[in-house]
């Protein structure tokens, strides 16, 4: 019979009995926390892979000489949704300390999400690439074929480069012959094959893999030194397995690999041009799906390149003798596996600028301080071609601002994403980094606006996961209003004045039209709403034909930090009349979701009747989190409407959650329990769209699905 010592977990079993031998030997020192190693990091010409257990400390050199303070204070992971028969969706999180405040990373598996945009704090990259929990929940698939050196030796592993420079210093080009710059979770495999999914929901999938036809060519996306199969069918393997080698002149070695190649094109351990059509591709041993698997491995030198002499990096080289897959992960030189998706995003940035896409691009960010005055710019970005681009600006603390270069004040401590949004008259793209600010905070007035019912004045959390490519939805600090001929003048807005210092009060506001007046049919008055500065803003289209007509306005609190600000009123009068029956989903312009937490699947084996309406839907992962919601806003004739969720959400028999409605009559929140039944209730609407639905995670039960509500008149 096991002990309940010899039943924990390994690296459970091993600290519990660490704290046990403390506890009886050296009681005087376990109250005091030991210090972590301190690794030492200097740009360079290719990104740096570390590996860090709790309180360690990455010093990292950008190349102006400002060191960034990454300190690792907690990891974690957790299961969001697992579908049988479909697969797991996970999450994992590192919980940092970077120059000073707090800040928690977070990713998720199995879900578009997968394909992120690297998180840029203090002018520093960051690419979180895995943590040890993720293994508790799921183990290595095909541990026998060295796959174990993709868990990480210490508690977390991620890539850092500096914010100004590639991964890489040569540009890069498709590894595939294909046009699209983003890659979708759908093709990897069943939809779970992606960087350490859990393949048919049972074992982390060490690779990238990729669903394509039989026969594709693959291209070297960078040069290499040499390269060869170290599997192969000609010798006995059960597949044809590649490797391409590329040493760095900072000593750094690259091994790319690609498994399940038909024939090799070019000769073997000889250098390999960029983009020299190397192999065909996804015709052996690919299972269910023609594919293409991807790997990505870094080898670095065993003494740190702070303190590596020019002899230390000469002598480095990583064995190339490709007969035994040990030489390629063994201990000497130290092999870091990474995620694939990082050389991907490095290639469609490439691709973008060959094709001068548009592009969001901002200058480097600082350490800064409360009351200190922040300048940003947009220096790099451009239109596409042929065009001209516009500039906003959102903080993180409900700031605002227009234009290629801004600056801005924050009031309060922490870590705020800054984000730039650059439209040219075709295309919206933005582009986030995270700026620390350390002090104390200021005592003056500070403006910002804020609107709880208007998701353009969210701030997105500091720590949000952004799918690469995703399509920007919101144009922010807009007020987007729709009228229609029997309903001219909707529900007024109210923007609340948000003070973001309590020390002292804001000064009395001032609002005023500061581009795109005059108009007849806007107001925009001062008004105090439960004791709190706020601004009615009225429109009446009675009159106005058919389009749209965008306001600028500027509110003016004199003497208050960040004042004046701005946001934009979009009036849409539309010409067609909406239907009596709309089903709003994700793919509508009616569906919002908070960011960085709503996600699905695209799981090939989970059956079609279980995906959800257009087969897609997202889940909470069983997360109360008060704030988060889902909402589904229709565009309505006036009337009285049935309203329902969809019957083709897979909702789970034990779920429950609360359901906001806001209608003619105000608000309403029911409790939902959809293994009873489907309906809401019936509501009346005014015309046009000042009603919604939300779902809400806070106060729910189990896994939520936020898929799609139907309204329908009676």
């Amino acid at each position: 019979m096991l002990s309940p010592l010899s039943a924990c977990p390994d690296r459970l079993r091993t600290w519990t009995a660490c704290g046990l031998l403390l506890l009886l030997l050296l009681p005087g020192l376990a109250s005091t926390a030991t210090a972590g190693d301190v690794l030492v990091r200097p740009a360079q010409d290719t990104l740096t892979a570390v590996e860090m257990n709790h309180g360690d400390e990455l010093q990292f050199r950008l190349k102006t000489g400002r060191v960034v303070r990454l300190e690792l204070l907690d990891t974690g992971a957790a299961i969001v949704e697992r579908v049988t028969p479909g697969g797991i969706v996970y999450r994992f999180w590192l919980d940092l300390r970077i120059d000073g405040e707090r800040l928690t990373l977070e990713r998720f598996v199995c879900s578009q999400e997968c394909f992120y945009e690297p998180y840029v704090v203090n002018g520093l990259r960051i690419w979180p690439d895995m943590v040890q929990e993720v293994f508790d929940l799921v183990p290595v698939r095909y541990p026998g074929l060295g796959n174990l050196r993709c868990v990480p030796r210490k508690d977390a592993r991620l890539a850092v480069q500096d914010a100004t420079l590639r991964i890489c210093p040569d540009p890069t080009v498709p590894w595939l012959d294909e046009q699209q710059n983003t890659l979708d979770v759908g093709r990897c495999y069943n939809g779970d094959d992606c960087y350490l999914g859990p393949y048919l929901g049972e074992a982390c999938h060490v690779g990238l893999d990729l669903n394509h036809p039989k026969g594709s060519f693959l291209f070297a996306p960078i040069r290499f030194d040499t390269h060869q199969y170290f599997n192969s069918l000609e010798r006995g393997d059960n597949n044809n397995r590649w490797r391409g080698i590329r040493r760095w002149p900072n000593g750094d070695v690259w091994a790319l690999q690609t498994h399940h190649l038909i024939k090799l094109l070019t000769p073997i351990r000889e250098p390999l041009a960029q983009g020299a059509k190397y192999a065909s591709s996804a015709g052996v041993h690919v299972g269910s799906h023609e594919h293409t698997h991807y790997e990505f491995k870094i080898g670095r030198p065993r003494t740190p390149r702070a303190e590596a002499t020019a002899e230390d990096l000469a002598s480095f080289a990583w064995p190339v003798d490709f007969d035994s897959e040990t030489e390629i992960d063994g201990a000497d030189p130290e092999v870091l596996h990474l995620d694939p998706w990082i050389i991907f995003w490095q290639i469609f940035e490439d691709r973008k600028d060959r094709d001068k896409q548009i592009r969001a691009q901002q200058a480097p960010l600082a350490p800064s301080v409360p009351g200190q005055a922040v300048r940003f710019s947009a220096a790099g970005s451009r239109a596409g071609e042929g065009r001209t681009f516009t500039c906003s600006w959102t903080f993180g603390d409900g700031g605002f601002a227009i234009g290629p270069q801004a600056t801005h004040t924050f009031a309060q401590p922490g870590v705020y994403p800054v984000t730039l949004i650059v439209n040219d008259g075709e295309h919206s793209v933005a582009m986030t980094q995270r700026i620390t600010v350390s002090g104390p905070a200021v005592d003056g007035p500070v403006l910002a606006l804020t609107a709880a019912d208007e998701p353009s004045f969210r701030p997105l959390p500091a720590g949000a996961t952004v799918a690469y490519g995703a399509t920007v939805e919101l144009t922010p600090h807009t007020l987007r209003i729709l009228t229609r001929p029997t309903h001219p003048r909707p529900a007024a807005r109210t923007l609340l004045l948000q003070n973001g210092s309590s020390a002292r009060p804001l000064p009395p506001a001032k609002v005023r039209i500061a581009d795109g007046g005059p108009c007849d049919w806007l107001q925009a008055t001062t008004a105090d709403v439960d004791g709190q500065p706020a601004l009615r803003v009225q429109v009446d289209a009675t009159g106005l034909r058919e389009g749209q007509y965008l306001v600028l306005l500027e509110v003016d609190c004199p003497g208050a930090l960040n004042s004046p600000q701005a946001f934009r009123v979009l009036l849409d009068v539309p010409a067609a009349a909406p239907r009596e029956r709309q089903l709003i989903d994700d793919r509508d312009p009616g569906f919002f979701a908070t960011p960085s937490f709503w996600v699905g699947h695209r799981f090939f084996r989970c059956p079609e009747s279980r995906r959800g309406q257009g087969g897609f839907y997202r889940t909470n992962g069983a997360r109360a989190e008060a704030g988060q919601f889902v909402r589904f806003t229709p565009d309505l004739q006036p009337g009285k409407y049935r309203v329902s969720l969809s019957k083709a959400t897979p909702f789970s028999p034990a779920a429950q959650f609360d359901v906001r409605v806001k209608h003619t009559g105000g608000e309403t929140i029911v409790r939902m329990h959809p293994g009873d039944s489907r309906t809401i209730g019936e509501f009346a609407f005014a015309a046009g769209n000042d009603g919604f639905v939300e779902i809400l995670a806070a106060g729910s039960k189990g896994l939520v699905m936020a898929d799609a509500v139907l309204f329908e008149q009676p």
